[in-house]
Protein backbone atom coordinates (compact mmCIF):
# COMPACT_ATOMS: atom_id res chain seq x y z
CA UNK A 1 0.00 0.00 0.00
CA UNK A 2 0.89 3.66 0.40
CA UNK A 3 2.61 5.10 3.46
CA UNK A 4 1.84 8.82 3.30
CA UNK A 5 3.97 11.30 5.22
CA UNK A 6 1.05 13.36 6.60
CA UNK A 7 -2.12 14.26 4.73
CA UNK A 8 -1.74 16.87 1.98
CA UNK A 9 -3.97 19.00 -0.21
CA UNK A 10 -2.57 17.68 -3.52
CA UNK A 11 -3.82 14.15 -2.83
CA UNK A 12 -7.19 15.48 -1.69
CA UNK A 13 -7.69 17.99 -4.54
CA UNK A 14 -6.78 15.42 -7.22
CA UNK A 15 -8.88 12.57 -5.77
CA UNK A 16 -5.85 10.31 -5.44
CA UNK A 17 -7.16 8.48 -2.37
CA UNK A 18 -10.35 7.56 -4.21
CA UNK A 19 -8.32 6.47 -7.27
CA UNK A 20 -6.25 4.10 -5.13
CA UNK A 21 -9.45 2.70 -3.61
CA UNK A 22 -10.84 2.04 -7.09
CA UNK A 23 -7.66 0.70 -8.73
CA UNK A 24 -6.15 -1.19 -5.78
CA UNK A 25 -8.93 -2.06 -3.29
CA UNK A 26 -6.67 -4.49 -1.44
CA UNK A 27 -3.97 -1.90 -0.70
CA UNK A 28 -3.69 -0.04 2.58
CA UNK A 29 -3.49 3.70 3.02
CA UNK A 30 -1.37 4.56 6.04
CA UNK A 31 -0.99 8.10 7.39
CA UNK A 32 2.12 9.08 9.28
CA UNK A 33 1.48 10.72 12.68
CA UNK A 34 -2.08 11.86 11.90
CA UNK A 35 -5.41 10.09 12.35
CA UNK A 36 -7.51 10.91 9.29
CA UNK A 37 -10.66 8.86 8.61
CA UNK A 38 -9.88 8.15 4.96
CA UNK A 39 -6.75 6.22 5.96
CA UNK A 40 -6.81 2.54 6.94
CA UNK A 41 -4.09 2.86 9.55
CA UNK A 42 -2.34 5.42 11.70
CA UNK A 43 1.45 5.06 11.62
CA UNK A 44 3.41 6.40 14.59
CA UNK A 45 6.93 7.14 13.39
CA UNK A 46 10.11 6.34 15.38
CA UNK A 47 9.07 7.34 18.89
CA UNK A 48 11.84 7.29 21.48
CA UNK A 49 12.35 8.21 25.13
CA UNK A 50 10.39 5.33 26.68
CA UNK A 51 11.60 3.35 29.67
CA UNK A 52 12.29 0.60 28.79
CA UNK A 53 13.34 1.77 25.34
CA UNK A 54 11.69 -1.11 23.49
CA UNK A 55 8.21 -0.39 24.88
CA UNK A 56 7.18 1.70 21.87
CA UNK A 57 3.40 1.64 22.62
CA UNK A 58 3.97 4.02 25.55
CA UNK A 59 4.35 6.73 22.89
CA UNK A 60 1.27 5.77 20.86
CA UNK A 61 -1.92 7.80 21.19
CA UNK A 62 -4.42 5.96 18.98
CA UNK A 63 -7.12 3.97 20.84
CA UNK A 64 -8.20 0.51 19.80
CA UNK A 65 -9.83 -0.86 17.75
CA UNK A 66 -8.30 1.62 15.24
CA UNK A 67 -5.71 -0.20 13.14
CA UNK A 68 -2.41 1.22 14.39
CA UNK A 69 1.20 0.86 13.28
CA UNK A 70 4.48 1.53 15.01
CA UNK A 71 7.01 2.56 12.38
CA UNK A 72 10.71 2.33 13.22
CA UNK A 73 14.12 1.83 11.61
CA UNK A 74 15.81 -1.54 11.77
CA UNK A 75 19.31 0.03 11.95
CA UNK A 76 19.71 1.49 15.42
CA UNK A 77 21.30 4.62 13.98
CA UNK A 78 21.71 6.39 10.65
CA UNK A 79 19.26 7.41 7.94
CA UNK A 80 15.93 5.87 6.94
CA UNK A 81 17.48 5.09 3.54
CA UNK A 82 20.75 3.43 2.55
CA UNK A 83 23.55 5.92 3.09
CA UNK A 84 26.50 3.76 2.12
CA UNK A 85 27.16 2.51 5.65
CA UNK A 86 26.47 -0.81 7.30
CA UNK A 87 24.71 0.61 10.36
CA UNK A 88 24.42 -1.38 13.58
CA UNK A 89 21.27 -3.33 14.47
CA UNK A 90 20.36 -3.65 18.15
CA UNK A 91 18.85 -7.15 18.45
CA UNK A 92 17.36 -6.63 21.92
CA UNK A 93 15.79 -3.28 21.08
CA UNK A 94 14.31 -4.47 17.78
CA UNK A 95 12.95 -7.79 19.04
CA UNK A 96 11.60 -5.98 22.09
CA UNK A 97 9.79 -3.51 19.85
CA UNK A 98 8.28 -6.25 17.70
CA UNK A 99 7.04 -8.21 20.72
CA UNK A 100 5.83 -5.28 22.83
CA UNK A 101 3.91 -3.98 19.80
CA UNK A 102 2.28 -7.37 19.33
CA UNK A 103 1.44 -7.40 23.04
CA UNK A 104 -0.44 -4.13 22.53
CA UNK A 105 -2.30 -5.12 19.32
CA UNK A 106 -0.13 -2.62 17.44
CA UNK A 107 1.29 -3.62 14.04
CA UNK A 108 5.01 -3.20 13.41
CA UNK A 109 6.26 -1.42 10.30
CA UNK A 110 10.02 -2.04 10.39
CA UNK A 111 11.93 0.05 7.85
CA UNK A 112 14.98 -1.58 6.27
CA UNK A 113 17.55 0.32 4.21
CA UNK A 114 17.89 -1.56 0.93
CA UNK A 115 20.90 -0.99 -1.29
CA UNK A 116 20.50 -0.16 -4.98
CA UNK A 117 20.95 -3.83 -5.93
CA UNK A 118 18.03 -4.86 -3.70
CA UNK A 119 20.24 -6.47 -1.06
CA UNK A 120 20.32 -5.31 2.53
CA UNK A 121 23.54 -4.35 4.30
CA UNK A 122 25.12 -7.34 6.02
CA UNK A 123 24.13 -6.41 9.59
CA UNK A 124 20.49 -6.14 8.57
CA UNK A 125 20.67 -9.43 6.68
CA UNK A 126 22.16 -11.08 9.76
CA UNK A 127 19.34 -9.78 11.93
CA UNK A 128 16.69 -10.94 9.47
CA UNK A 129 18.15 -14.46 9.44
CA UNK A 130 18.35 -14.52 13.23
CA UNK A 131 14.85 -13.10 13.72
CA UNK A 132 13.26 -15.67 11.41
CA UNK A 133 14.65 -18.55 13.45
CA UNK A 134 13.97 -16.79 16.75
CA UNK A 135 10.39 -15.76 16.07
CA UNK A 136 9.42 -19.07 14.45
CA UNK A 137 10.02 -20.81 17.77
CA UNK A 138 7.58 -18.58 19.67
CA UNK A 139 5.17 -17.75 16.86
CA UNK A 140 2.30 -19.52 18.62
CA UNK A 141 2.46 -16.81 21.30
CA UNK A 142 2.36 -13.96 18.74
CA UNK A 143 0.45 -15.09 15.66
CA UNK A 144 -3.31 -15.33 16.14
CA UNK A 145 -3.18 -13.38 19.39
CA UNK A 146 -4.15 -9.95 20.68
CA UNK A 147 -2.52 -7.79 23.32
CA UNK A 148 -3.44 -8.84 26.84
CA UNK A 149 -4.81 -6.41 29.42
CA UNK A 150 -6.81 -4.32 26.94
CA UNK A 151 -10.24 -4.80 25.38
CA UNK A 152 -9.52 -8.43 24.49
CA UNK A 153 -9.00 -9.60 28.06
CA UNK A 154 -5.79 -11.24 29.22
CA UNK A 155 -3.29 -10.85 32.05
CA UNK A 156 -1.91 -7.46 33.07
CA UNK A 157 1.19 -6.30 31.13
CA UNK A 158 3.79 -3.68 32.00
CA UNK A 159 5.93 -3.31 35.10
CA UNK A 160 5.99 -6.44 37.26
CA UNK A 161 8.04 -7.37 40.32
CA UNK A 162 11.77 -6.89 40.97
CA UNK A 163 12.43 -4.83 37.85
CA UNK A 164 10.64 -7.18 35.43
CA UNK A 165 8.80 -5.71 32.47
CA UNK A 166 6.96 -7.13 29.49
CA UNK A 167 3.68 -7.75 27.74
CA UNK A 168 1.02 -10.43 27.62
CA UNK A 169 -0.93 -11.91 24.73
CA UNK A 170 -4.16 -13.91 24.58
CA UNK A 171 -5.23 -16.35 21.89
CA UNK A 172 -7.96 -15.13 19.54
CA UNK A 173 -9.31 -18.70 19.30
CA UNK A 174 -9.09 -19.66 22.98
CA UNK A 175 -9.61 -16.98 25.68
CA UNK A 176 -8.08 -19.30 28.30
CA UNK A 177 -4.74 -19.56 26.48
CA UNK A 178 -2.43 -16.78 27.66
CA UNK A 179 1.23 -15.89 27.16
CA UNK A 180 3.51 -13.80 29.34
CA UNK A 181 6.45 -12.25 27.45
CA UNK A 182 9.20 -11.32 29.92
CA UNK A 183 11.34 -8.85 27.96
CA UNK A 184 13.22 -7.56 31.00
CA UNK A 185 13.70 -10.32 33.55
CA UNK A 186 13.31 -9.79 37.30
CA UNK A 187 16.34 -9.73 39.54
CA UNK A 188 15.43 -13.12 41.00
CA UNK A 189 13.87 -16.36 39.76
CA UNK A 190 10.24 -15.44 40.54
CA UNK A 191 7.70 -13.51 38.45
CA UNK A 192 4.40 -12.11 39.77
CA UNK A 193 1.65 -11.04 37.36
CA UNK A 194 -1.80 -9.65 38.12
CA UNK A 195 -4.36 -12.27 37.07
CA UNK A 196 -7.16 -9.92 35.89
CA UNK A 197 -9.75 -12.31 37.31
CA UNK A 198 -8.54 -15.45 35.51
CA UNK A 199 -8.17 -18.74 37.42
CA UNK A 200 -4.80 -20.27 36.48
CA UNK A 201 -4.55 -24.04 36.05
CA UNK A 202 -1.02 -24.47 34.72
CA UNK A 203 2.14 -22.66 33.63
CA UNK A 204 4.83 -23.89 31.24
CA UNK A 205 7.92 -22.52 29.55
CA UNK A 206 6.57 -22.06 26.03
CA UNK A 207 9.85 -22.89 24.30
CA UNK A 208 10.67 -26.06 26.21
CA UNK A 209 7.29 -27.22 27.47
CA UNK A 210 8.73 -27.50 30.98
CA UNK A 211 6.09 -27.24 33.71
CA UNK A 212 6.71 -24.41 36.16
CA UNK A 213 5.61 -24.06 39.76
CA UNK A 214 3.08 -21.34 40.49
CA UNK A 215 0.74 -20.19 43.20
CA UNK A 216 -2.26 -17.89 42.91
CA UNK A 217 -3.77 -15.72 45.62
CA UNK A 218 -4.98 -12.16 46.24
CA UNK A 219 -5.39 -11.49 42.52
CA UNK A 220 -1.86 -12.48 41.51
CA UNK A 221 -0.09 -15.40 39.87
CA UNK A 222 3.45 -15.99 41.17
CA UNK A 223 5.63 -18.23 39.00
CA UNK A 224 8.77 -19.56 40.69
CA UNK A 225 11.91 -21.50 39.87
CA UNK A 226 12.50 -19.91 36.48
CA UNK A 227 16.12 -20.52 35.50
CA UNK A 228 16.11 -20.59 31.70
CA UNK A 229 15.69 -16.88 31.06
CA UNK A 230 15.94 -16.00 27.37
CA UNK A 231 18.17 -12.98 26.64
CA UNK A 232 15.36 -11.23 24.73
CA UNK A 233 11.95 -12.78 25.50
CA UNK A 234 11.15 -15.51 28.01
CA UNK A 235 7.68 -16.76 27.04
CA UNK A 236 5.49 -18.40 29.68
CA UNK A 237 2.27 -20.14 28.61
CA UNK A 238 -0.53 -19.84 31.17
CA UNK A 239 -3.68 -21.97 31.01
CA UNK A 240 -6.75 -20.63 32.78
CA UNK A 241 -10.26 -21.77 33.58
CA UNK A 242 -12.19 -18.59 32.83
CA UNK A 243 -12.73 -15.56 35.01
CA UNK A 244 -14.00 -15.87 38.55
CA UNK A 245 -15.50 -13.34 40.93
CA UNK A 246 -16.29 -10.67 38.34
CA UNK A 247 -19.82 -9.24 38.38
CA UNK A 248 -21.66 -9.50 35.04
CA UNK A 249 -22.08 -6.03 33.58
CA UNK A 250 -25.76 -6.80 33.01
CA UNK A 251 -26.28 -6.87 36.79
CA UNK A 252 -24.88 -3.34 37.29
CA UNK A 253 -26.00 0.15 36.38
CA UNK A 254 -23.72 3.18 36.24
CA UNK A 255 -24.27 6.92 36.61
CA UNK A 256 -21.85 9.84 36.65
CA UNK A 257 -21.54 13.21 38.34
CA UNK A 258 -20.92 14.73 34.91
CA UNK A 259 -20.77 13.41 31.33
CA UNK A 260 -20.05 14.87 27.92
CA UNK A 261 -22.85 14.61 25.40
CA UNK A 262 -22.99 11.15 23.84
CA UNK A 263 -20.58 9.61 26.34
CA UNK A 264 -22.58 8.48 29.40
CA UNK A 265 -21.35 6.43 32.35
CA UNK A 266 -23.24 3.39 31.00
CA UNK A 267 -20.56 3.09 28.30
CA UNK A 268 -18.09 1.64 30.83
CA UNK A 269 -20.31 -1.45 31.17
CA UNK A 270 -21.06 -2.22 27.50
CA UNK A 271 -17.79 -4.04 26.59
CA UNK A 272 -17.56 -1.91 23.44
CA UNK A 273 -14.10 -0.30 22.98
CA UNK A 274 -15.55 2.34 20.67
CA UNK A 275 -17.82 3.78 23.39
CA UNK A 276 -16.57 5.45 26.57
CA UNK A 277 -17.45 7.76 29.43
CA UNK A 278 -16.16 11.33 29.06
CA UNK A 279 -15.86 13.58 32.15
CA UNK A 280 -16.44 16.74 30.06
CA UNK A 281 -13.16 18.26 31.29
CA UNK A 282 -14.48 18.36 34.86
CA UNK A 283 -12.53 17.31 37.95
CA UNK A 284 -13.25 15.94 40.43
CA UNK A 285 -15.64 13.59 38.62
CA UNK A 286 -17.19 10.36 39.79
CA UNK A 287 -18.90 7.24 38.47
CA UNK A 288 -21.32 5.43 40.78
CA UNK A 289 -22.17 1.75 40.35
CA UNK A 290 -25.42 0.25 41.62
CA UNK A 291 -25.00 -3.52 42.10
CA UNK A 292 -28.78 -3.83 42.71
CA UNK A 293 -28.21 -5.71 45.95
CA UNK A 294 -25.44 -5.93 48.53
CA UNK A 295 -22.40 -7.74 47.12
CA UNK A 296 -18.95 -8.51 48.46
CA UNK A 297 -16.30 -6.20 46.98
CA UNK A 298 -12.55 -6.68 46.47
CA UNK A 299 -11.35 -4.60 43.51
CA UNK A 300 -12.09 -2.41 40.49
CA UNK A 301 -10.43 -3.16 37.15
CA UNK A 302 -10.28 0.00 35.02
CA UNK A 303 -9.48 0.25 31.32
CA UNK A 304 -8.83 3.86 30.38
CA UNK A 305 -9.05 4.97 26.77
CA UNK A 306 -5.63 4.71 25.10
CA UNK A 307 -5.87 8.10 23.37
CA UNK A 308 -2.74 9.69 24.81
CA UNK A 309 0.87 8.77 25.45
CA UNK A 310 1.50 7.24 28.87
CA UNK A 311 4.40 9.54 29.78
CA UNK A 312 5.21 13.21 29.34
CA UNK A 313 6.87 13.35 25.94
CA UNK A 314 6.62 17.15 25.74
CA UNK A 315 4.71 20.09 27.16
CA UNK A 316 1.90 19.40 24.70
CA UNK A 317 1.95 15.58 24.69
CA UNK A 318 0.94 14.27 28.10
CA UNK A 319 -0.96 11.39 29.68
CA UNK A 320 -4.74 11.73 30.09
CA UNK A 321 -4.98 9.06 32.79
CA UNK A 322 -6.18 8.85 36.37
CA UNK A 323 -3.75 10.25 38.91
CA UNK A 324 -5.37 10.74 42.34
CA UNK A 325 -8.53 8.80 43.12
CA UNK A 326 -10.73 7.55 45.93
CA UNK A 327 -13.31 4.78 46.26
CA UNK A 328 -16.34 4.92 48.56
CA UNK A 329 -19.06 2.36 49.26
CA UNK A 330 -22.62 2.75 50.49
CA UNK A 331 -25.64 0.67 51.45
CA UNK A 332 -28.23 3.18 50.27
CA UNK A 333 -26.47 5.37 47.69
CA UNK A 334 -26.84 8.42 49.94
CA UNK A 335 -24.52 7.91 52.91
CA UNK A 336 -20.95 7.23 51.81
CA UNK A 337 -18.56 7.77 54.69
CA UNK A 338 -14.79 7.81 54.41
CA UNK A 339 -13.04 6.32 51.36
CA UNK A 340 -12.25 2.60 51.60
CA UNK A 341 -9.41 3.08 49.09
CA UNK A 342 -7.48 6.09 47.83
CA UNK A 343 -4.14 6.80 46.24
CA UNK A 344 -2.34 7.54 43.00
CA UNK A 345 -2.46 5.34 39.92
CA UNK A 346 0.71 5.20 37.83
CA UNK A 347 0.48 6.59 34.31
CA UNK A 348 0.61 3.27 32.49
CA UNK A 349 -1.20 1.65 29.62
CA UNK A 350 -3.65 -1.27 29.90
CA UNK A 351 -5.87 -2.35 32.78
CA UNK A 352 -5.32 -0.75 36.20
CA UNK A 353 -6.46 -2.27 39.50
CA UNK A 354 -7.80 -0.63 42.64
CA UNK A 355 -8.01 -3.08 45.53
CA UNK A 356 -10.67 -2.63 48.21
CA UNK A 357 -10.61 -4.07 51.74
CA UNK A 358 -13.20 -6.86 51.90
CA UNK A 359 -16.64 -5.36 52.42
CA UNK A 360 -20.26 -5.97 51.41
CA UNK A 361 -22.25 -3.07 49.97
CA UNK A 362 -24.70 -2.26 47.17
CA UNK A 363 -23.13 0.94 45.84
CA UNK A 364 -19.55 1.72 44.78
CA UNK A 365 -18.30 5.15 43.74
CA UNK A 366 -15.01 5.89 41.98
CA UNK A 367 -14.00 9.55 42.21
CA UNK A 368 -11.13 10.90 40.12
CA UNK A 369 -9.59 13.99 41.68
CA UNK A 370 -6.80 14.63 39.17
CA UNK A 371 -5.22 13.32 35.98
CA UNK A 372 -1.60 13.27 34.78
CA UNK A 373 -1.79 15.77 31.90
CA UNK A 374 -0.32 19.20 32.58
CA UNK A 375 -2.10 22.47 31.81
CA UNK A 376 0.30 23.03 28.90
CA UNK A 377 -1.37 20.13 27.07
CA UNK A 378 -4.70 21.76 26.29
CA UNK A 379 -5.99 18.68 24.46
CA UNK A 380 -5.64 16.36 27.47
CA UNK A 381 -5.67 18.60 30.54
CA UNK A 382 -8.42 17.60 33.00
CA UNK A 383 -9.81 15.25 30.34
CA UNK A 384 -10.67 11.66 31.31
CA UNK A 385 -12.06 8.89 29.08
CA UNK A 386 -12.93 5.47 30.56
CA UNK A 387 -13.57 2.51 28.26
CA UNK A 388 -14.47 -0.19 30.78
CA UNK A 389 -14.78 -0.79 34.51
CA UNK A 390 -15.21 -4.28 35.97
CA UNK A 391 -16.09 -4.96 39.60
CA UNK A 392 -14.47 -7.91 41.34
CA UNK A 393 -16.41 -9.49 44.19
CA UNK A 394 -13.64 -11.99 44.96
CA UNK A 395 -10.18 -12.92 43.75
CA UNK A 396 -9.92 -16.18 41.82
CA UNK A 397 -9.58 -19.11 44.19
CA UNK A 398 -6.14 -19.76 45.65
CA UNK A 399 -4.25 -22.58 43.98
CA UNK A 400 -0.91 -23.91 42.85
Amino acid sequence: GFWIDNDNDYWIDHGLYEKIRADRPGWLLSNNNEDTPIMDTVSNEQKTGMTPAYDYPQAIWTPQPRLTEACFKLPSSGAWWYSGTDSAVDHGLTLGRLISNSGSSVKSLMAETAQVNGRFPSKQEAFNDYAKSYLDKIWGSLGGTEGGGYSYGGLQPGAWNDGAHGVTTVSEADPDRHFVHVLTRPSGSTLTVRDNGYKATGVTDFRTGKKLNFRQSDGRITISGITGWDPYDTVLAVRTDGRQGVLPASSITASASVSASGHPASAVLDADPETYWDNSTTLPASVTFDLRSAKSLRYLAVNQREWSVSYARSDTEQSARIRDYQVQVSSDGQNWGSPVASGTLPSRRAVAFIDIPATTKRYVRLTVNSTWAAATDTKHYRKLLLDEVRIGTAYPGSGS
